[in-house]
């Protein structure tokens, strides 16, 4: 990839709208690391592919709307809001997250900070049960 690191990063935010697994996969360095907030981390593009395109699925995608974005070298800073559908029924969660770029315009680290219970709950609030 030989876009700006915030290119890439806005680019990988928009494709969650309509998640194809080796879209997804290829914003990702082979080796990459995905701390996704309380949720644990993932290692390798591929671990990273299959775990968001799981969570993705579940809802048919997801809209992000960037509320701010910070870029610095290859690191890129971003607060956004990411809004998807349990049921018909929309969710919210407000993230932070950073996202490094190796020196090949993929992602090798992306660690993210969200309230998964604030997630959780509103999931409940639709009707559905939700895995402890």
């Amino acid at each position: 990839m030989s876009d700006s690191p915030e290119l890439v990063v806005r680019n990988f935010l928009a494709a969650w709208a309509d998640p194809k697994p080796d879209e997804l996969g290829a914003f990702f360095a082979d080796d990459a690391v995905w701390v996704d907030g309380p949720q644990g981390t993932r290692r390798g593009a591929d671990a990273i592919k299959s775990e968001l395109v799981a969570q993705l699925g579940v809802s048919a995608g997801a809209t992000v709307d960037v509320k701010l974005l910070l870029t610095e070298g290859r690191t890129v800073m971003a607060e956004y809001v990411s809004n998807f559908s349990v049921g018909g029924n929309p969710i919210s969660s407000v993230v932070m997250a950073v996202f490094e770029l190796g020196t090949g315009g993929r992602i090798k680290q992306w660690r993210e900070a969200y309230d998964l219970k604030s997630v959780t709950d509103q999931i409940k609030t639709a009707g559905f049960n939700v895995p402890t």
